[in-house]
């Protein structure tokens, strides 16, 4: 089968970058062989600070780690660090993985199995929540952190770095393929994969090819819950706005924004009755919606001028 690297954009976090790297060295396949793997992190702190980590671990996994670093601050400088890295090593495959997650043992696995099935050359899986701390009642009764989980084949309209392998000809002609004209706003995974859709490609769903995400406590907020669904819907309304323009796209957002606005206020006076969680809930329509809206006007949160959890 194809070579593979392994993608890993970095911003000071030590912790979670050797969690994340001594995890991949339990990396089994049972149902697929792939040819040469490894590992490519692009280190985002101008004081690459993530060198010594990477050093530390070579001894510790079987493939090679190859340091990267990219002083320019945003994150897609550092994603387009790893394909330029990923490139320079001849990988045929990029299976992207985010700093603060783990993969499970046959995450990669499966991940290559439904691609080989599908044909498909874009396979994305499954983000479960961990988290660092004590979790709030009010946390676990909402599901804030839950996300959809599909059938495996199943098409998608969407991918993230969080839990994605492609293939890397995909991005032949694109020196930049992660847009940098919003280093800090995030959003350009889902703007690079919206692309590939709209030129013909195939997104489909892997659900046995999971990773965890570890949430911070700092995360476990009312606060970061809305300012991440503003920037989500936001990111989502921009890519829609710039690449398809047209007023029949930008009605129906305009449309969905509302109602998702009117959804929270429906819910406010019943989150005063049954709970903090419904509370919430009712915010995140407001900011989703309020997000619609700045996203088609071009405004977007720089959400990444700030790295949680370490």
């Amino acid at each position: 089968m194809p070579s593979v690297a392994i993608c890993i954009a970095t911003h000071c976090r030590p912790l979670g970058l050797e969690r994340l790297i001594r995890a991949l060295a339990t990396l089994a396949f049972t149902r697929t062989s792939p040819g040469a793997i490894s590992i490519v992190v692009a280190d985002n702190d101008p004081a690459g600070s993530a060198a010594a980590t990477c050093e530390a671990l070579r001894s510790a996994i079987r493939w090679p780690i190859e340091y990267v670093h990219e002083p320019r601050r945003g994150i897609p400088f550092a994603r387009n660090a790893c394909v330029n890295g990923a490139r320079r090593l001849g990988a045929e495959l990029l299976a992207f993985i985010d700093d603060d997650e783990v993969p499970e043992p046959l995450w990669l696995d499966e991940l290559l199995l439904v691609m080989h099935d599908t044909g498909a050359g874009i396979v994305t899986g499954p983000v479960l929540p961990a988290f660092e701390g004590d979790v709030p009642a009010w946390i676990r009764r909402g599901g804030f952190f839950d996300r959809e989980r599909h059938v495996t084949g199943a098409s998608q309209e969407r991918a993230v770095t969080g839990n994605v392998l492609l293939r890397l000809d995909l991005l032949d002609g694109m020196p930049t393929p992660f847009d940098e004209r919003k280093p800090l706003s995030g959003g350009t995974d889902t703007h690079l994969f919206r692309r590939l859709i709209v030129a013909g490609e195939r997104i489909v769903w892997a659900d046995d090819a999971v990773v965890h995400e570890y949430n911070p406590s700092s995360r476990l907020t009312a606060t970061w819950l809305m300012r991440r669904s503003f920037r989500v819907s936001s990111n989502w309304s921009s890519t829609e706005a710039e690449l398809d323009p047209g007023m029949r796209v930008r009605a129906s957002r305009f449309a969905k924004a509302l109602v998702r606005i009117a959804q929270g206020v429906a819910l406010f006076p019943v989150g005063l009755v049954a709970g903090r969680h419904v509370l919430v809930r009712s915010g995140q329509f407001v900011a989703t919606g309020a997000g619609f809206i700045a996203g088609m006007t071009g405004h977007e949160m720089q959400e990444y001028r700030v790295t949680l959890g370490s």
